[in-house]
């Protein structure tokens, strides 16, 4: 068959996301047989006109869709990004009869209901590297799809769904062969590489386990530095990151991972997105600075014991302090993520929180992000408890943006504590103020001219003190207050 796989995600947060979960099932994809063509709109600069001419010219016998995002999960400047598949599987209809799957993160997520939602043929929850070649076989049969796990498809009126098989082994992606890496590299991107799937973690608000379970699955440490020796020798990437949920979970698997690059002497530069506090050991931090790790993201999500619990994070305070206090004597580049206005939060814990950052994250390396609001998804224990305390209603349709704040604490309030906390640490930011400045891209691509390793946001503290913009942040920046209608009822208190 000829397949047209189409990677639609257009969102940059602090980079550009190379698509390794739709490099992976494109090599499967080939490897069963058929002929792929990879459209990948993140770097397009026409992303309608590339799609219309792919689509003439290849004239594909499927298309399958690759959705990251449901929403931006901010919800002071809510962007539903679901909105855009629409526009894409119109495009698509008007120029051929070839079924439409949907697949990636936002449709493992929200399963069936994207078929509800969406004008396409069949969904993919999970893993796609045996299930959609499967399909595949199917469709050319025209018969077999109930026997596909993972699989969401349309009969007689009534939709049909398969729970998703874990595969118990996985390896490179072999994203080299489908993306335009330059252009990635010149937004700021590092070199995606998995080495393991699953979380054991149970974060209430995460449904990261849609996608890949709680089980761990992990590549052999000489497996993965094999991946990144290839794909160093064929494209040569400034950064590679390592982009598991959970990196050093267990942290003896990261251990070996630094041990093995160190054995190899590779002398490259590497970033990790999946830095857990409850992983994170001084033994870690110092084999991740000698094997040339250069930036990471830690989300503690809270400073405060009470939230710690109330999030079901799986750590406590004291992991928190020791991961800061690890992060600052390694001087890695370090992003953090919190969350404020969880289940059980107030103006007490808010200021545990705000209050550590100021105190312990205030170093020219680090970068602190604050989301205030969480984002309820489907599927999760905040959906559920949302619904049983009267917060949602029931029959409220997760697809559509909806948030928790906690009712016990004004928003507003909680807003100005962090602009406060911005005016006394520059190097700190709400994830609603507006991104992807002019200066800030002309700053993004003087590094690339002159050659410096992305990931680009590990500037960003630099940046952000760089005079008159902290000046002006202070002055002008404003983020508003959330419409009360994404959350369960109006924000509680005075605003």
């Amino acid at each position: 068959m000829r397949v047209l796989l189409l990677y639609s995600n257009r969102t940059r947060i602090l980079e550009p996301v190379p698509p390794i979960g739709l490099g992976y099932v494109a090599t499967a994809t080939q490897a069963a047989g058929h002929t792929v063509r990879f459209l990948d709109l993140m770097v397009s600069d026409s992303p309608e006109a590339d799609l219309c001419t792919a689509l003439a010219d290849f004239r594909p016998d499927v298309v399958g869709i690759s959705v990251r995002n449901i929403d931006n999960v901010v919800p002071q400047r809510v962007a539903w990004q679901l909105g855009e598949i629409h526009g894409i599987i119109a495009s698509i209809r008007q120029a051929t009869a070839a079924p439409i799957v949907l697949g990636g993160p936002a449709i493992s997520i929200l399963k069936s209901d994207a078929l509800r939602r969406f004008d396409a043929d069949f969904t993919v929850v999970g893993e796609g590297e045996d299930a959609f070649p499967d399909l595949l076989s199917a469709i050319a049969r025209g018969s077999g799809f109930d026997a596909i796990p993972g699989l969401c498809y349309r009969d007689r009126g009534a939709i049909h769904f398969s729970e998703p098989v874990r595969r118990p082994h996985f390896q490179s992606s072999g994203m080299a062969d489908w993306i335009d890496w330059p252009a990635y590299e010149r937004g700021g991107a590092a070199w995606s590489i998995h080495t393991k799937r699953g979380c054991p973690l149970e974060c209430i608000y995460c449904n990261y386990t849609s996608m890949e379970g709680h089980a761990l699955r992990r590549r052999p440490a000489a497996e993965v530095v094999d991946e990144i020796e290839q794909v160093h020798a064929r494209i040569g990437p400034r950064t590679f990151e390592f982009t598991d949920t959970t990196f050093n979970i267990p942290p003896i698997h990261a251990v070996e991972i630094c041990e093995e690059i160190l054995r190899r002497n590779l002398r490259l530069k590497f970033s990790a997105v999946g830095v857990n506090p409850l992983g994170m050991t001084e033994e870690l931090a110092a084999l991740m600075k000698r094997a040339g790790f250069i930036s990471q993201v830690i989300s503690p999500d809270t400073a405060s014991e009470t939230m710690l619990r109330n999030l079901r994070k799986g750590f406590s305070l004291d992991d928190v302090v020791r991961s800061a206090d690890l992060a600052r004597k390694s001087r890695i580049h370090t992003a953090w993520f919190f969350l404020l206005g969880g289940p059980g939060e107030t103006q007490e814990t808010v200021e545990e929180t705000v209050s550590f950052v100021e105190q312990h994250l205030n170093w020219p390396r680090s970068l602190t992000i604050f989301m205030t609001g969480l984002r309820v998804l489907p599927g999760t224990h905040l959906a559920s408890s949302s619904v049983a305390n009267g917060y949602l209603p029931a029959d409220r349709n997760l697809i559509d943006p909806a948030f928790y704040f906690s009712p016990q604490i004004s928003e507003r309030w909680v807003l100005d504590r962090v602009n406060r906390a911005i005016a006394r640490c520059p190097a700190i930011v709400h994830g609603a103020e507006e991104t992807g400045s002019s200066a800030e891209r002309l700053f993004y691509k003087a590094l690339h001219y002159f050659g410096v390793a992305p990931p680009y946001w590990r500037f960003l503290p630099l940046f952000l003190r760089t005079p008159p913009l902290p000046y002006l942040r202070t002055r002008h920046t404003a983020v508003p207050v959330s419409a009360a209608k994404l959350y369960g009822g109006a924000p509680a208190g005075p605003n």
